[in-house]
Formats: structure tokens, C-alpha cells, sequence
């Protein structure tokens, strides 16, 4: 009996390490990985991330049980459009990106029978990302990151079962949030700060006495400007996606630093203390996993071997459903 096929779009850091858990689960499936770049989806299958590799986008998808769209935003639009025609009834697809909105209304136009689950990985802040890309990829990668699901409306219940099975396979914690929420919550936490990174590094380096100033720049400008995106295509895309949200918190951040500008001018050295302290201890009980924390933790391995089971049975019944 042939194996079950997971198809994973995209071997960077995510898709990368997305397959080297599920490799790790030792699940009777097969893996196959699809990336733009050659190099990239040779290393890969070099590490063990996927079994083997198809150039071809749609020979890479064909009978895949769940499609795993691991690449930035401004790829998945044209992903999904080559996908439609090909896909068949029976398959699930998801994806990684860090905003919803878009994704969901580019999903409305898959084929009947296919269905979307949207999903946005975020990793643990206490985990140290020792690179980028498939170099860096880890099985353990998501293991505590809370894993956001956001179903299109017509997703069914099984299929939302199979990804919650999925992201407990990854060592990852579901999330369920509505799409505008989500959207709403990472714009104040992850796009807004690669934004004010931007801004930061252009009142810097396009300001006059940068070529001197940029001599004296060390590791804290480095960490400082580390945020600012690498990729102009996703950035557009990520910034235009969540303009609402960004001039939301633009102008809050106008007020702030007026706020901040006030305590200098009247040097009011309680008043920074007491902001500075506010900030470490709220920083500190937000990376001690004590914000929102109901003092349950469950053992994850015992969560992913329960799940295991669960994943590969959906998995083969709409294998079935393809074939």
C-alpha cells in the first residue's frame, strides 16, 4: 500500500523544520518538498527534511493528503492560483504566513472539496534561532510555539481535526482565532516592529554624518536595525496588508515617544525609572510564560503520541477521497 503524502511548499526555517518533525514521528508517510531554489531543496533532502523533491510545483502536490504552504506572503496569492486546477478533491491545504485576511480571501477561490486551514507557527521567544533558513531548521523548532488556526468558513470539522492533530504532532500548541483578530494582535507584536525598524534605520543611514556615524555603529545598532525586512516584496505586502493596524500604531507610538520627549525636557528621572521597571517586569513575566498562564502543562510527548494516530488516520481517509 502506498504511503500517505504530505507536500511542503517552501524548505526555508518553517517548512524546513516542519518536515524534520514529521520525519521525527516516524509516521508511515511520505514527504516530498518543493522550493524555487535548487540549492535550497538539495539541502533539504539532504538533512532528512523531506524524502525526496519535485521541481515541478503541481508534480509535487499531486495525491498529497495535506499541503503545507510554507513561504512568505506575497508567494502564496500565485501558489494557490497555479494549485486550483490541479488540486484534487480530498486535500487540505494550510500555510504558515503571518497574516490571514488576504489568505482566507485568495482561498475562497480553491475547487469544491478542497479544503483551507490557515495557520501562523509563532515560535517560542525562548528559543534561540541559531540562523536562517533550512540551515537552521530544527524538529524542536516549534515545540511550545503557539500555532494559530484560522479555518475558511466552509472547512469541516474533520479537517480541522486533522490540523489540530497536526500542529500536536509538530509539538506545537493550537490556537484558534478569527482572521481579523489575528491579524489585528501580530501587527502590534511582529509587523509593526520590523516597521519601526525600517523607520529607525532610514532616519540613520539617509540622514547626513552617516558615512561617520556609521563608524561608530556596533552590535546595538546591529541588534536595532536586526528586524528590518530582507525581502522588499514581503514587506510590501506584509506592511500594505496591515496599514489599518500599522497607522493605529504609528500614532500610538507618536504619543509615547511625545510622552517620553516630556520626561526629558523636564528631566524627570522617576518618571523614566518607573517606565523603564514597568517594562522589565511585564518583559520578564511575558518570557517566564506567566502572562496568560492557566499553570497546566501538559507532557507534550505523550500530546504527540496521542495525536500521531490521529493525524495518520485523516491523513489516509482523505488519501483515500483522491485516489
Amino acid at each position: 500500500m502506498a504511503k500517505s503524502r504530505v507536500t511542503i511548499i517552501g524548505l526555508g526555517l518553517i517548512g524546513g523544520s516542519v518536515g524534520l518533525a514529521l520525519k521525527k514521528s516516524k509516521l508511515e508517510i511520505e514527504i516530498i518538498g518543493h522550493d524555487k531554489d535548487p540549492g535550497v531543496a538539495g539541502r533539504a533532502r539532504k538533512r532528512g527534511a523531506v524524502d525526496k523533491t519535485e521541481w515541478n510545483l503541481i508534480n509535487a502536490c499531486d495525491s498529497a493528503g495535506l499541503i503545507v504552504l510554507a513561504i512568505p506572503l506575497d508567494g502564496i496569492k500565485e501558489t494557490l492560483s497555479a494549485l486550483k486546477s490541479y488540486v484534487q478533491p480530498g486535500t487540505i491545504i494550510t500555510d504558515t504566513a503571518t497574516s490571514k485576511v488576504p489568505v482566507l480571501e485568495w482561498a475562497k477561490d480553491l475547487p469544491g472539496g478542497v479544503e483551507f486551514v490557515g495557520g501562523n507557527p509563532v515560535i517560542s521567544a525562548n528559543r534561540d534561532l541559531a540562523g536562517h533558513g533550512i540551515d537552521a531548521a530544527d524538529a524542536a523548532l516549534l515545540q511550545g510555539a503557539t500555532y494559530c488556526l484560522i479555518p475558511a468558513v466552509n472547512a469541516s470539522p474533520q479537517a480541522i481535526d486533522m490540523l489540530t492533530s497536526f500542529v500536536n504532532l509538530l509539538g506545537a500548541k493550537p490556537y484558534f482565532i478569527e482572521a481579523a483578530e489575528h491579524d489585528g494582535l501580530m501587527a502590534g507584536v511582529q509587523h509593526f516592529p520590523a516597521f519601526l525598524a525600517t523607520a529607525y534605520a532610514a532616519s540613520i543611514v539617509q540622514s547626513q554624518g552617516w558615512r561617520e556615524r556609521g563608524k561608530l555603529a556596533g552590535a546595538a545598532f546591529r541588534a536595532a536595525t536586526e528586524l528590518v525586512p530582507e525581502d522588499k516584496q514581503t514587506a510590501r505586502e506584509q506592511f500594505l496588508s496591515h496599514r489599518v493596524d500599522l497607522t493605529r500604531w504609528i500614532d500610538l507610538s507618536i504619543a509615547k515617544l511625545r510622552e517620553m520627549r516630556e520626561m526629558l525636557a523636564r528631566e524627570d528621572a522617576a518618571a523614566v525609572e518607573a517606565l523603564i521597571q514597568a517594562i522589565a517586569d511585564e518583559r520578564a513575566k511575558w518570557l517566564s510564560g506567566k502572562l496568560d498562564s492557566d499553570g497546566m502543562s501538559p507532557e507534550m510527548e505523550s500530546i504527540q503520541n496521542q495525536t500521531a494516530r490521529l493525524f495518520l488516520g485523516g491523513l489516509t481517509d482523505r488519501q483515500r477521497k483522491i485516489k
